[in-house]
């Protein structure tokens, strides 16, 4: 094990709060396009991975979640399945947006958006190397979680609430 790494709490059917950050803060997440490619990702991992997701808030640069894990696996093969995914996809998609030269003609950025400038010339999107987890342990942590996710909107003031989900019907079972 490397002398950084940290060792991260397991328990089979364990609910887990968890943060990961696009790498370098690119806030590209809100691309309608992208949006809507990690949920798929996400539920894709999570079905093979028997997981459950419970909940998530997709920010322009950083991914809240909540998630139960199933019998396979554990938190960071989901957590690597998805991610990994999720970071070939996307990298298809800017080397194909930048053979054809459609997202901004001339390989500039758009005006105002000198965050991302990296990602559109080099046309590689990456993930931070770890994450933040959390296994949650009480009913109270778990609504916790549930509001933090809710309220992401208004901290981080979002016009919009998109790629917000949370299971209402989901019943908390802590084993």
């Amino acid at each position: 094990m490397h002398r950084n790494s940290r060792r991260r709490p397991y328990r089979p059917f364990g609910y887990y709060f968890i943060t990961t950050n696009v790498c370098e803060g690119f806030a590209v997440l809100n691309r309608l396009d992208y949006g809507h490619l990690l949920e798929h990702v996400l539920y894709f991992s999570a079905r093979i991975h028997s997981s459950t997701i419970i909940a998530y808030k997709i920010n322009p640069d950083h991914v809240h979640l909540i998630v139960q894990i199933g019998k396979k696996g554990t938190i960071s093969d989901f957590m690597g399945s998805w991610k990994r995914q999720f970071s070939r996809q996307v990298n298809q998609l800017l080397f194909q947006e930048a053979l054809s030269n459609t997202v901004y003609p001339g390989n500039d950025v758009p005006p105002g958006d000198d965050s991302n400038r990296r990602l559109v010339t080099t046309n590689n999107f990456r993930w931070q190397k770890s994450y933040h987890s959390h296994l949650i342990t009480s009913h109270r942590d778990f609504e916790n979680h549930i509001n933090y996710i809710l309220k992401q909107q208004k901290h981080h003031g979002l016009e919009d609430n998109k790629y917000c989900f949370v299971d209402h019907g989901h019943v908390f079972k802590f084993k």
